[in-house]
């Protein structure tokens, strides 16, 4: 039973870091991609791309710090590195929550300053997921101050599980254009939609499978 229950966590663990290192990359190619866009003339831009043309500024500082904040999180979930490393854990953590606050606010901003590509779908979206962002990055920051590790890094999978979300919408643009033959402005709000209902319901499963998992061990 114990063997059982040990097996499962790590394949679940090894499937979810592989789809996480999936995500990542597609972030890196998608906000590299971004970045070139805005170099290019607004006259002869696609419809997503100008916005971001148009607002040169704002964009940039949305987009970098949104991406290494994707990017380096996940070795924040690294137990060897934050046990052997804890001094680069608490540092990394501050520069890394400052990035998402930074581009958690500047969606925000980018939402109302743009017209929003995908309408009132994505406009509500994004305002959800950014105010989410936030209050789970603000409850896991008050809880690391009280010494709260469990709690701290739950409310951290949940920011992060938010701030993903930009990387599953992307998976279920790529599935939803050819299964519905809709433009990508059509299903842009809806696979926001879909990104982040996914992310949260899978960060939920694994915070219950890790603390029953932690409660075990501990009566063990």
């Amino acid at each position: 039973m114990i063997w059982g229950k040990a097996n499962t966590m790590t394949i679940a663990s090894t499937l979810g870091w592989g789809v996480i290192v999936l995500c990542v990359l597609l972030m890196l190619f998608s906000g590299a991609n971004r970045l070139a866009s805005l170099t290019q003339d607004a006259a002869t831009a696609d419809l997503l791309d100008v916005r971001y043309i148009q607002h040169p500024w704002v964009s940039l500082f949305h987009i970098v710090p949104g991406v290494l904040f994707l990017t380096f999180a996940p070795l924040q979930f690294v137990a060897r590195i934050r046990r052997r490393r804890i001094s680069i854990h608490r540092g990394s953590g501050r520069i890394l929550a400052t990035f998402a606050a930074i581009s958690a606010v500047l969606a925000l901003v980018v939402n109302f300053l743009f017209p929003a590509f995908g309408g009132i779908s994505t406009q509500s979206a994004v305002i959800f997921v950014s105010v989410l962002l936030l209050f789970s990055l603000s409850i896991a920051i008050r809880h690391i101050l009280r010494k709260e590790v469990r709690q701290h890094r739950e409310w951290m999978i949940r920011t992060f599980a938010a701030a993903m979300s930009v990387a599953t919408q992307r998976v279920f643009t790529i599935i939803l254009i050819p299964l519905t033959e809709l433009s990508l402005e059509e299903v842009f709000g809806t696979a926001l939609w879909l990104g982040i209902g996914l992310n949260l319901v899978v960060a939920e499963m694994w915070i219950n499978h890790t603390r029953t998992t932690g409660q075990l061990a501990d009566r063990a």
